[in-house]
């Protein structure tokens, strides 16, 4: 018999907060942030804290936590920078290549050369592209915004799409096929989840 959880989330500690909110708030998509520092070196993470919010300006949002001692990771520390990202959709081919990347690589690893992985180049920023991702959002930095302080804060990315690529195999009646994406989700710890069933329900 397991025993329910019912208390102020300031009781918490973050370990179990963590668990808590990263195993009830799923399946969550997948953001494989592609960016590029100053000297040109390539950077590729996954972050799973990721989804839309807005259509006028079109907008991606990516939560990105803060490293141990508080720094930036290097995904962030390139938007920062440049000011640019590219959004690679991960779909079912790709996750190898995906968990590849999400290791904590020093900055000056290249992730594409690591994970064996083709560059395409942008067509608007200058951060490369994953060649075999079938949707890629090219962004420009609309807003940042740091979130709390010490172990467990973030920062909030708000990206501003400019281009979009979106492979054929994937676009039917100016619409996605779900089915022909397999796309990834994340669940808790080292799980993850394909889109295997759905449902329609019209709305009232």
């Amino acid at each position: 018999m397991g025993m329910e959880m019912d208390c102020d989330v300031r009781e918490l500690e973050s370990t179990s907060l963590y668990k808590l909110l990263t195993g009830s708030v799923l399946p969550r998509p997948i953001a494989w942030l592609s960016t590029q520092d100053l000297l040109g070196v390539a950077n590729l993470a996954p972050f799973s804290f990721f989804t839309v919010a807005g259509l006028n300006p079109p907008l991606l949002a990516v939560t990105i936590l803060k490293k141990p001692d508080g720094s930036d990771k290097d995904s962030l520390a390139n938007i920062r920078a440049t000011g640019e990202f590219v959004v690679n959709i991960v779909s079912q081919e790709l996750v190898e290549e995906m968990n590849q990347s999400c290791a904590a690589y020093p900055a000056e690893v290249d992730e594409f050369d690591l994970a064996g992985l083709e560059k395409v180049r942008s067509k608007l920023v200058r951060a490369p592209g994953v060649a075999r991702s079938p949707i890629r959002y090219e962004c420009r930095l609309h807003s940042c915004l740091d979130l709390g302080h010490g172990v467990g804060s973030s920062t909030l990315v708000l990206g501003e799409i400019c281009h979009v690529y979106v492979d054929d195999a994937v676009y039917q009646e100016g619409r996605i096929d779900v089915r022909a994406l397999h796309p990834i989700g994340k669940l808790a710890g080292d799980g993850y989840t394909l889109v295997q069933e759905d449902f329609s329900l019209p709305r009232p």
